[in-house]
């Protein structure tokens, strides 16, 4: 029975097990929030333990039972032994959520090879480590399944002045195409979520090099947070979406309005497109060279 068929009726997620990586905050709570509020059990990994326990506490109010563990995604060893604990816990894995991530921003000449192999190893190595571990368990236990790696927008169109982000995402985003292909086999979907502008505290977190003259990253970080604040795309709306994508077993979901927007331009005028990326990684590199 392919994967097609298996979702033309709404899954039930009740007494299904899920797990979601990067779950103490922004886009990973609120998918783990989302699936406890239709009765899933959840397994949440992050290297912030207060905030997995503060996660544990509203999943237990929700009546669903919670598995924290501090797992650092970027470290095999972690994951291994992360997915170990789950299945002795829990018994299964229903839904794979590979949501851990973090932002860098900078062009190419300001990158070290160290703040490479930073977002490498969570953005993109940390999404292949969860199905390396998981995947092969999850074909075992057979019953099919769905995962969920969630890339961004920044996958689906050049991004000058985050090269290094936009690289990690394009591969989490063929990465999943790719397994999607083979897992199909096995009656387990994958989709790529691929979210534009969200408040989640990424920004914040994480590596600004190329900050033009005069600005710090306490500026820089204030006036984007004062620009997402705006928004009316949340952490919230991107979990809906998760939870539709596995709902319907789609592919690839752009998620915010200007997401749909830029990747059908993408699509229809990839030249277009990369003139349009160029100018505007240009007005970045003149600020930051005044």
């Amino acid at each position: 029975m392919s994967a097609k068929k298996r979702r033309k009726n709404a899954m039930d997620f009740r007494d299904k097990t899920v797990v979601v990586t990067g779950a103490a905050s922004g886009i990973g709570r609120e998918i783990a929030l989302a699936f406890g509020r239709r009765g899933s059990h959840i397994a949440a990994a992050d290297i912030n333990e207060d905030g997995l326990s503060q996660l544990a506490s509203e999943l237990e109010g929700l009546g669903c039972r919670a598995y924290t563990q501090r797992v650092d995604v970027a470290k095999p060893e972690d994951v291994e032994d992360f997915c170990k604990n789950v299945y002795r816990e829990m018994g299964r894995v229903n839904i794979l959520c590979n949501n851990a991530g973090v932002g860098l921003a900078g062009f190419l000449p300001d990158l070290s090879l160290d703040d490479w192999n930073w977002i490498i190893g969570i953005n993109l190595l940390g999404v292949i480590y969860g199905c390396h571990f998981f995947y092969p368990r999850m074909i075992e236990q057979g019953g099919g399944g769905h995962i969920v790696n969630i890339a961004s927008a920044a996958g689906l169109i050049p991004t000058g002045g985050s090269v290094a982000y936009s690289t990690t995402k394009f591969g989490v985003v063929g990465f999943s195409e790719s397994l999607r292909a083979e897992a199909d086999y096995y009656d387990i979907g994958v989709s790529a979520i691929c979210p534009s502008f969200v408040m989640t505290g990424i920004y914040a977190g994480g590596r600004h090099k190329s900050l033009p003259e005069g600005e710090t990253v306490e500026s820089s970080v204030e006036k984007v947070e004062k620009i997402l604040k705006r928004r009316r795309s949340t952490a919230a709306t991107v979990a809906e979406a998760v939870v539709k994508a596995v709902e319907k077993n789609r592919v690839v979901v752009p998620v915010c309005p200007e997401a749909f927007t830029i990747d059908y331009m993408h699509r229809i005028s990839r030249r277009l497109f990369a003139k349009a990326a160029s100018r505007f990684a240009r007005a970045g590199q003149k600020a930051e060279l005044k």
